[in-house]
């Protein structure tokens, strides 16, 4: 079911349709990622440092990413955001405001071999007039050249947010260590962000 379809349900329809998807709902989110695009920059507000974001195909096999794509990053930080209406994608506030929702937000990233690099991640869910109400922060030890290629996932869940979301704020930083002129820094990909049910 798309997810612009749930407000047309009531809470009889709603309750029988959990129950016909009990088993689908325990592995899988309401739908694919929220994201508006992860193999271009359409939909991102973007800051380019150094010589800025490059795509590029990924080093190696990234598993379950539609597209083996990577944003790469430069010698200086570079920013990407993107703001994710939640009632714009087809749920409800009533809806977000029940303790069973669950916000899944995911992130793979990496590095070349040949040099090192500096990542990080944060996600903030954000109430009507964009303040935040809770986040999340992933802030992984810099890879260090020569030690290590490809790519390893970032994920978080949020639960018992309380009442009052409206936006997901889907932030990405990377650069790389050794400040090359070009794209040496960090690769990211794969990203996602899902809303689930939690059915108990």
């Amino acid at each position: 079911m798309q997810a612009a379809k749930w407000e047309e349900l009531g809470a009889g329809q709603i309750r029988w349709w959990r129950g016909l998807c009990w088993a689908s709902w325990q592995v899988n989110p309401l739908c694919s990622t929220l994201l508006y695009s992860t193999e271009g920059f359409r939909g991102w507000e973007v800051e380019h440092g150094g010589n800025g974001w490059a795509v590029e195909k990924n080093l190696t096999l990234v598993p379950g990413a539609p597209s083996q794509t990577c944003f790469v990053t430069s010698f200086e930080w570079c920013f990407k955001r993107q703001l994710v209406d939640l009632v714009m994608e087809g749920m409800w506030q009533e809806l977000l405001d029940s303790a069973q929702i669950e916000i899944c937000v995911a992130d793979w990233w990496g590095a070349r071999e040949n040099c090192g690099c500096i990542y990080r991640l944060r996600v903030r869910l954000l109430d009507v007039y964009e303040n935040e109400v809770v986040k999340f922060s992933a802030s992984p030890n810099p890879v260090l050249q020569w030690t290590e290629r490809g790519c390893r996932q970032v994920s978080h869940v949020f639960t018992n947010f309380g009442k009052g979301i409206r936006y997901v704020s889907f932030e990405q930083y990377g650069r790389d260590t050794r400040s090359w002129v070009g794209h040496y820094g960090a690769l990211v990909t794969h990203s996602s962000v899902k809303v689930r049910i939690r059915l108990s």
